[in-house]
């Protein structure tokens, strides 16, 4: 496990359109992080994280989504800001692999591509969200992330 944590750390991760929507919507840019905003994360890990976990939460996954956007950030990012989520992540992903062998099942670009596939489908359900009458500014309020988590 060791060296998947050590293989799956140096690589980038990979998002789609979906992502950088909610991206773009809820994180501070990361370069002016002292500018004080509205937006809710100050990373752009933290909001990918929080899209795949709504995805693997929901059972949102565009499988076989195109993936065009290459992250600033190494997944080591995401270990650093919180090792428990990397760790819940690699998890969920490693529960959702369908494989007969090992080396499928510990193949970190294959695990990193179900993580992001699942951060699209929740960044799609985010988005469905905000197109029901009534809910479009959801998320724009911190007490609505609270109350997303305690549903969950």
């Amino acid at each position: 496990m060791e060296k998947l944590f050590t293989e799956i750390n140096k690589r980038n991760v990979h998002y789609g359109n979906y992502v950088e929507q909610i991206r773009d919507m809820f994180s501070r840019k990361q370069e002016s992080l002292k500018k004080q905003d509205d937006k809710f994360f100050s990373k752009y890990w933290q909001v990918y994280a929080w899209a795949a976990i709504i995805g693997f939460t929901n059972d949102k996954r565009e499988e076989g989504a195109d993936l065009p956007h290459q992250s600033s950030f190494q997944y080591q990012m995401i270990t650093n800001g919180s090792n428990s989520v990397a760790d819940t992540l690699l998890l969920m992903a490693i529960g959702k692999i369908e494989a007969k062998e090992v080396k499928d099942i510990l193949n970190s670009r294959k695990l990193l591509t179900i993580i992001s596939e699942y951060a699209e489908g929740g960044a799609k359900h985010i988005l469905e969200i905000r197109q029901t009458p009534g809910l479009e500014r959801k998320f724009d309020s911190p007490d609505d992330y609270l109350i997303e988590i305690v549903r969950r």
